[in-house]
């Protein structure tokens, strides 16, 4: 990345004092909002400790109701407030950018991209009434922000990484992923029916494949969800044809097989041993 493109973009510091100030004026608007994109992964990574990225714009979906759409709280942020944003013109569209001021007193126009389910029809992922859309309030600097959720965006990163295959926001969508999978539970994304999506990201991240295939469920793909055994504490299933179990660190292991007993079973770090019976359709400890 060159210097000067390297300087369009802000530190995550910096993002955070922008979303809390962006929010602090649209809360005046009585929208419901919600902070997306790569502003959203940025807030998401530094919350719980994970490595940190870069963004040069703020996305967000603004819940329509009545006259609040995504344009009118463009164009209420315009003309109320006149010396915080200015407008940028970028094919023929106009939207607003926030002033701010950066640790080396330059200022920066930090480009706002709003978006609404009534305006993008093909987007249901944008209704902040559907619970599956579903996010979380970060307080930042004293100002309450709502943020989609890990589970929402690793969904999405995971989608539009297929749909913008071959350009450089592809990158920066599967490296999101690849933070992302660490933030959510397990079988906590359902991408059925996204099967191509899915495949495109174990092509382009096999190394993901694991932690993949325990947080998403996608059957065509991943094969059938793991399960979860709370004595053994332990994620094990049938992957193909073969029973398998997860280790702490996220990696798949087969079940052996005891030719006297006629049973598949493993050892788990205390030693203990467990066994599939297949009446319990579950693992059973050993003794």
């Amino acid at each position: 990345m060159s210097p000067s493109r390297h300087a369009s973009f802000l530190t995550p510091e910096e993002l955070l004092q922008a979303i809390a100030k962006l929010s602090q004026f649209i809360s005046q608007s009585n929208a419901r909002f919600s902070i997306s994109g790569g502003a959203a992964s940025t807030i998401i990574r530094m919350q719980l400790g994970l490595p940190q990225r870069t963004t040069e714009d703020i996305d967000l979906v603004i819940q329509p109701s009545g006259s609040i759409t995504a344009d009118s709280i463009s164009t209420w942020l315009l003309e109320n407030f006149p010396t915080e944003f200015v407008a940028k013109t970028q094919y023929g569209v106009t939207t607003p950018a926030i002033t701010f001021k950066r640790h080396d007193r330059s200022v920066k126009h930090v480009k706002i991209e709003m978006f609404d389910y009534h305006a993008w029809p093909n987007r249901p992922q944008y209704n902040l009434d559907d619970p599956d859309n579903d996010c979380t309030v970060i307080t930042i600097n004293g100002v309450e922000v709502p943020v989609f959720s890990a589970r929402w965006l690793l969904r999405e990163k995971i989608r539009t990484a297929f749909e913008r295959k071959g350009s450089r926001k592809e990158r920066s969508d599967l490296d999101d992923v690849s933070i992302l999978l660490q933030a959510v539970e397990a079988n906590s994304v359902d991408l059925s029916g996204s099967e191509q999506a899915v495949q495109h990201l174990i092509e382009c991240r096999p190394r993901v494949s694991e932690i993949l295939g325990l947080k998403v469920i996608c059957p065509v793909v991943l094969g059938d969800p793991w399960n979860w055994n709370d004595s053994a504490e332990v994620f094990w299933g049938f992957k193909g044809d073969r029973l398998k179990y997860l280790d702490a660190n996220v990696k798949s292991h087969s079940f052996k097989w005891d030719d006297a007993s006629q049973v598949w079973y493993f050892p788990d770090p205390n030693g203990r041993m467990w066994y599939y019976d297949p009446q319990a359709g579950d693992l059973i400890l050993w003794t």
